[in-house]
Order: C-alpha cells, then sequence, then structure tokens
C-alpha cells in the first residue's frame, strides 16, 4: 500500500509544475493524513483506537484572525489513547500539515 504522503508530494509537484490545478482537501483525505501522522508519533495505534473524526470551521472571531486552517475535533475508544494524542497532539499537528503539503488544520481538539 502506498504511503498518502508519498501521494501528495506527487500531486504537490505536479500542481507546482502545472500540470495539476491544487484543489482543498477534503474531511476523509485530511482524517487519513491526521491518522497517518498520529500512527507515526504513536506506534500501537490502531484506527480502531479513534472513533469519530470531525472537521469544522474555526469561529468567525477567530476565522479573521487565520484564514487557512480547520478545527479538528477527535473522539476515542480509550482514555489512555486520548491522553498520549493529547500529549502529542502539537507534534501531530506539524506532521499532518507536512504531509498535506499545506496548512489545513489549525488546532486539534480530543475529547
Amino acid at each position: 500500500m502506498k504511503k498518502i504522503q508519498d501521494i501528495f508530494k506527487r500531486r504537490i509537484f505536479r500542481a507546482k509544475s502545472g500540470h495539476l490545478p491544487s484543489k482543498a482537501l477534503d474531511e476523509k483525505t485530511i482524517a487519513r493524513v491526521f491518522l497517518e501522522a498520529a500512527k507515526e508519533e504513536i506506534k500501537n495505534l490502531e484506527d480502531a483506537d479513534i472513533r469519530e473524526i470531525k472537521i469544522k470551521d474555526p469561529p468567525a472571531s477567530s476565522r479573521e484572525a487565520s484564514r487557512a486552517g480547520k478545527i479538528l475535533y477527535i473522539k476515542t475508544a480509550h482514555p489512555v489513547i486520548s491522553s498520549e494524542l493529547f500529549l502529542r497532539r502539537e507534534t501531530i499537528l506539524e506532521k499532518t500539515n507536512d504531509i498535506a503539503g499545506k496548512k489545513v488544520v489549525e488546532k486539534i481538539l480530543i475529547g
């Protein structure tokens, strides 16, 4: 199975060279990118450990301050997983945006 970051790198290269238009990422793609970044950071993390991933636009008041990025809401199956994600959320956030090739997630909230 190909890594999603390899596919993104190829798309970014094509978009920069003019072969492919740059498009916004949909919710499922952002969720998969987040899961891949989280699995790199937390080695024993499985898809079943994450119950729900929602992506929403930031509120209007903070949207003006930062034009790009969305808020990622994560619900987990176990409190231990929530704790690990909370402790490593900044690193996972950076990796998620690096894999996507642009700032797609502004903040991660874990519940």
